[in-house]
């Protein structure tokens, strides 16, 4: 009976850590988007991209996905992919995405940043380059 109840125990436990593991570490893809969509995932260790190239004269999709949950104190599980110099401005959600359309008109190497957590444009794992060719 000892054994049978140890058991049954152990395999609860194991199967709960198993699921909590899963949701930690396994993302759905996120739906198809038409046209020049640029995929870019962040989380408190940074983006998952540092530089971005695109052509300039030609629309662009960029869609921002927050890996973090709301219960990040340091931002609230949001994030932001921001260019300046192009009025870029993307926040996705906690555990969500948002998306934002631009042409950058000019060849030049901008600065894309999120200023919402993780030490903001200070910190050189929530920044990167956009690099826009003729």
């Amino acid at each position: 009976m000892r054994a049978v109840a140890f058991a049954s125990v152990s395999v609860l436990v194991l199967g709960a850590a198993g699921f909590l593991l899963f949701q930690a570490f396994w993302k759905p893809n996120l739906p198809r988007m038409a046209g020049n969509v640029i995929d870019i995932s962040a989380d408190m260790g940074g983006f998952t991209r540092k530089e971005v190239r695109v052509k300039a004269g030609q629309p662009v999709t960029v869609r921002l996905r927050s890996l973090d949950n709301s219960h990040h104190t340091d931002g609230g599980g949001k994030h932001q992919w921001a260019v300046d110099e192009l009025d870029v401005n993307i926040i996705a959600p906690p555990l969500g995405s948002s998306s934002a359309t631009f042409t950058a008109d000019r060849p030049g190497t901008y600065t894309f940043y999120c200023d919402i957590c993780c030490g903001g444009r200070a910190n050189p794992t929530m920044s990167g380059r956009l690099v826009v060719t003729g």
